[in-house]
């Protein structure tokens, strides 16, 4: 049976698919197609994967966020004709985590620099560009600090000290050039499918045979606006 706020959640999805749509659907070829730089924002759904899975601390706990809402802004830069870009990333969530006193909502912070490769060029006329995207950035929970907690039913412990642990993201979408303008640029609405690999728990194992817990997948389904910046000379 589906809880609140996984309806909630699925109805959201299905409304941010449902702009995605309308948005090629409405899409009309442009010229300005091939633009040097963006910034926007995107929001949707985000899955994360278990905080203690493995570990061998003897836990009976899932520490497995339900999903949830993030929201992220994005600017990227463009090269080779607008086939070759970079991306600089921050998101923010705010996933629900059973605790010690009852559920925590704990604010996730992400941040990541990666390369963007569309398979197809920006040329004229040309209104709909897949792209896939890969990177490396930094991920942050709230715990807070202070004394480390242990939370035995789940067989971890929280030293204490917030830290930025490390993460490879991941991911693929597509840009749908809009006849909407912002000024004299293109608005482009972006769906797109990713997921920030974390290589360590930022929680630790208890247990005479525990060891390192397993990888964290922040997987997310996300639609946006972005404005398109400045043309390759070949669009003017």
């Amino acid at each position: 049976m589906l809880t609140n706020q996984g309806i909630d959640m699925r109805r959201y999805l299905n409304t941010a698919l449902f702009m995605a749509m309308l948005g090629l659907t409405w899409a009309t070829p442009a010229v300005a197609q091939g633009y040097r730089s963006a910034i926007g924002w995107n929001g949707g759904v985000l899955f994360p994967t278990s905080l203690n899975d493995g570990g061998g601390g003897g836990s009976v706990v899932d520490l497995k966020p339900d999903m949830t809402w993030i929201v992220s802004g994005h600017y990227d830069h463009w090269l080779s004709g607008g086939r070759l870009g970079g991306r600089a990333r921050v998101g923010y969530s705010k996933p629900v985590v059973p605790w010690v006193q009852g559920d925590r909502a704990i604010r996730v912070f992400l941040l990541d620099l990666g390369l963007l490769l569309r398979p197809v060029a920006p040329i004229p006329n040309r209104s709909l560009l897949p792209f896939v995207a890969g990177g490396v950035g930094l991920v942050n929970w709230g715990f807070g600090s202070g004394p480390p907690t242990t939370y035995d039913p789940a067989g971890t412990t929280y030293g204490g000290d917030e830290s930025f642990d490390l993460v490879a993201s991941a991911g693929a979408g597509i840009d749908f050039i809009t006849p909407w303008q912002w000024g004299e640029d293109p608005l482009v609405i972006r769906l797109e499918g990713r997921d920030h690999i974390q290589f360590s728990s930022p929680l630790e194992s208890t247990g005479p045979d525990a060891s390192d817990f397993g990888m964290i997948h922040h997987v997310a389904i996300v639609v946006g606006f972005h404005t398109a910046m400045g043309l390759f000379e070949g669009d003017r």
